[in-house]
């Protein structure tokens, strides 16, 4: 979601409310809760404005994992809070992955104070596979601007997803989040009357950092929401790594319906735990004293990482999803270089917004799985525990916070990043010819039994990056308090071209059996040719360890952490002896493809290059 910064006219009272825990409430009947980031007639701040006279389309998100419970139940309407009689206004509920496409549209006179609207018809049964964007129209009146005086009510601290600004506001059609001023006064309204009278779901499971020691405890923490229409007295759940005996454990906590449990354990794992990926698994026994029959579905999985050696990490790797049109990006960058000049174990990409003139196309994929605002960044491409993303922003402090500060908090995430284990060492070579831009790049290293354990196989990527680019770039000046565009701003660590395909190229190495850490190496070579625009001196290979994928996607971009990365700078390459003599000394006479049948050149991608001298390669070819 895109995120902008809006200033109200009064500060929040900090009260955090959780999604996902419908509540009885007045005006409802017995078999009617509302559903939202709100569920109270709670009222922090009453008469929040834009500050700006026009219709603004506003609301907030129910994500499918706080759905799915309520698979089956009807959206009957919507609870509206307004600090002011707002007159007809449109209220709506949207289907945000089918584009938006109105549910349910219904105008309806708001008055100040909470109001209870009940759609006409049957309203909407919840699949609990969608994604919902539900709210209403509001119009700001000139008076309103005047008076300073709004009529938009909210509560609590800012929560992801719980007040959203809905429109194009020049980075397109979409939901814009609005920061500031906590969480708006909306919420659905469900008829809960097809759930079972006793019932629980599992919300959410963690299971800590990926990476353990055998024998290490391990602190779960889930959320249990009573999702029937009776209170709870007591639940059982166990808990089983992989196919072990389940470990049973007793809770006398007392729910009502629609409340939220969060339970924490220590589990410890066995010392003799075998290294690799293992799978730990919730699951609900009993409710109320009575046994929940087998294959009911009330459990949830984490998996984990058993090592028992590891390897140093060569630098921590901040990719970094950029947009020029806002300040923001500059103030990061800013940030960035105090960083990398005080730390040069950092190594930063950056990777700009697709449609922009620095763009790379093939880079698109990364913006779908990590960029949910620009400018974000991943650090190692790691989920860190309890975040709502793999990426993290900093834009609600960047405009607060000097360069010196953030550079410092930005220096705590990678710190905690850069001492995670490693499984893998990367070294790179390479000899750059300026004559004919031609770029060899070598890559070598060792391997753990850790790696193939944890990983299967590994993939190597390479991109190459460039400093001093010019181009434009919004900047902020805290002097003139305005955003101007400088269109002679120097951009660094550039993406400009990935040498392997986007996802890698697999590695392969021989892992003795039986050893405790093994001596397994493997290397690869790569050739390409720079863009005659780009400037040799100021460029950059930058490679990542990752696991093997053909394709990343949400399912699994948790286990393509980077296991390690390396860059290389050009001007640091060996440029003698080069030359086209040197070359002649040894020159291919065959080309391969991996399918074993002969080429009359090596094409892009994977080829086997035999060489004059009896040498055999693997060569990766870029598009250049």
């Amino acid at each position: 979601m895109r995120k902008i910064l809006i200033t109200m006219t009064m500060l929040a009272v900090a009260v955090i409310t959780a999604a996902g825990q419908p509540r009885r409430v007045e005006g409802l009947s017995s078999t009617q809760r509302v559903l939202g980031y709100t569920l109270t007639d709670d009222i922090d701040i009453n008469g929040a404005a834009f500050g700006e006279a026009g219709t603004y389309t506003i609301g907030a998100t129910l994500e499918p994992d706080v759905l799915q419970p309520y698979a089956g139940c009807r959206v009957v309407g919507l609870r509206v809070a307004a600090a002011l009689s707002l007159g007809r206004e449109r209220t709506f509920v949207y289907d945000v992955d089918n584009n938006f496409t109105p549910i349910v549209e219904q105008k309806q006179r708001l008055y100040e104070g909470w109001n209870n609207i009940f759609f006409n018809g049957e309203g909407y049964v919840i699949k609990g596979t969608e994604t919902l964007f539900f709210g209403f129209d509001y119009d700001e009146t000139q008076a309103m601007v005047d008076a300073e005086q709004g009529g938009l009510c909210s509560v609590g601290e800012d929560t992801e997803g719980a007040f959203y600004l809905f429109g194009n506001y020049g980075q397109g059609i979409g939901l814009y989040s609005i920061s500031g001023v906590g969480k708006l006064c909306v919420q659905l309204i469900v008829d809960v009357s097809s759930l079972p009278a006793q019932d629980m779901a599992i919300t959410f499971l963690d299971a800590g950092f990926k990476y353990k020691k055998p024998g290490e405890g391990i602190d779960l923490m889930a959320q249990l929401l009573n999702v029937g229409r009776e209170p709870l007295s007591s639940y059982d759940v166990s808990v089983q790594i992989d196919s072990d005996e389940p470990q049973a454990f007793h809770s006398d906590q007392e729910l009502p319906d629609g409340q939220q449990d969060t339970w924490t354990q220590s589990v410890r794992l066995p010392d003799d735990i075998a290294v690799g990926m293992h799978t730990l698994t919730l699951r609900l026994t009993a409710l109320n004293g009575q046994p929940l029959a087998d294959g009911t579905g009330k459990h949830a999985t984490a998996t984990f990482a058993v090592y028992e050696n590891t390897l140093d990490r060569n630098q921590v790797y901040v990719e970094v999803y950029t947009d020029a049109s806002t300040p923001l990006s500059a103030m990061l960058n800013n940030a960035l270089a105090a960083l990398t000049a005080a730390n040069n174990r950092v190594c930063v990409v950056n990777v700009h917004r697709q449609g922009t003139p620095l763009a790379v196309s093939d880079a698109a994929y990364l913006e779908q799985l990590y960029a949910y605002d620009y400018p974000t960044f991943t650090v190692n491409r790691a989920y860190f525990p309890g975040e709502p993303y793999i990426a993290y922003d900093m834009n609600d402090y960047l405009p607060v916070f000097g360069t010196d500060m953030t550079a410092a908090i930005l220096g705590d995430i990678v710190a905690q990043d850069l001492y995670s284990p490693s499984f893998a060492s990367l070294q790179l070579s390479g000899q750059y010819d300026p004559q004919t831009r031609r770029l060899s790049i070598d890559a070598q290293g060792d391997l753990l039994r850790e790696a193939t354990a944890i990983y299967g196989d590994l993939a190597l990527t390479l991109m190459l990056t460039e400093d001093g680019v010019r181009g434009s770039q919004a900047v902020y000046s805290p002097v003139t308090q305005r955003t101007t565009m400088n269109n002679a701003y120097t951009h660094n660590h550039v993406l400009r071209t990935y040498v392997t395909p986007t996802t890698g190229t697999p590695v392969a190495a021989t892992v003795p059996d039986g050893l405790p850490a093994s001596a397994g190496t493997y290397t690869a070579h790569f050739e390409t040719t720079l863009d005659s625009h780009w400037q040799a001196d100021r460029m950059t290979v930058v490679a990542l360890l990752t696991k093997a994928a053909e394709q990343v996607t949400d399912d699994n971009v948790k286990d393509v952490d980077v296991v390690n990365v390396a860059s290389l700078p050009l001007s640091a390459m060996d440029t003698q002896g080069i030359s086209t003599a040197a070359q002649a000394d040894r020159v291919p006479t065959a080309v391969y493809g991996i399918d074993g049948r002969q080429r009359s050149t090596a094409a892009r991608g994977m080829s086997i290059v035999r060489y004059s001298d009896g040498s055999v390669r693997k060569v990766m070819r870029g598009e250049r």
